[in-house]
């Protein structure tokens, strides 16, 4: 049997990190050195203001995330990655996300979506919005749904290695093995250390690939 990546683990640390009160006892890395970039006073949507200050500092974790020599090294380097991707430099999309993700820790999905419907259409270029409505319409069973959004998320940051594991998720649930290898080597290529994805790649490419000769 396949062992499926832990994608309701993975949104458990992304909403640690990003300060969701259900996980608060797993006392998430909150990385001092990453600079807030503000927006233009009176901005409602500050992300493409602030997209040159962001992609610069985002280069720089990567870099870092890529060489990481252990799991350990890695993860405050991806909650660094996660505070980033969550400056969405608006007040009312952070109150929205903030809502959003409370309903999300009290597992009231319903509630969850509306909040994240608001955010996508108050700044539709503000990725975590895409990323945790994805999220929901896969604890859904949506999927068709996570799957756009996904699509959307990876378009405005193909880096994003948390997407980038739902939609492993998705396409193994959807029988395409080979699909999620693919995403799950891509996922590996930027983050090594991604939780329980090398396991997945593994029992994968045994499944797709065979053992060789």
């Amino acid at each position: 049997m396949i062992k499926r990546f832990p994608l309701t683990s993975l949104l458990a640390a992304q909403i640690a990190i990003c300060g969701g009160n259900a996980w608060a006892a797993a006392e998430p890395v909150t990385p001092q050195t990453v600079p807030q970039v503000e927006s233009p006073s009176g901005s409602e949507s500050g992300s493409k203001a602030k997209e040159p200050d962001r992609a610069e500092v985002l280069d720089r974790l990567f870099e870092k995330l890529a060489h990481a020599k252990s799991a350990a090294e890695a993860q405050p380097i991806e909650a660094a990655i996660f505070e980033v991707w969550m400056q969405s430099g608006s007040p009312s999309v952070d109150l929205l996300m903030t809502r959003g993700l409370d309903a999300f820790s009290a597992k009231d999905y319903d509630k969850a979506l509306f909040y994240f419907n608001e955010v996508v259409a108050l700044d539709p270029a503000f990725i975590e919005g895409w990323d945790k409505r994805a999220a929901i319409f896969f604890l859904k069973d949506d999927y068709a749904s996570a799957l756009r959004d996904i699509e959307r998320v990876l378009k405005l940051e193909p880096r994003h290695f948390g997407a980038m594991g739902g939609l492993a998720v998705i396409l193994q649930d959807l029988g395409d093995k080979k699909g999620a290898l693919d995403v799950y080597r891509r996922a590996l290529a930027i983050n090594p250390w991604l939780d329980g994805a090398a396991e997945a790649e593994k029992a994968l490419s045994l499944d797709v690939e065979g053992r060789g000769i």
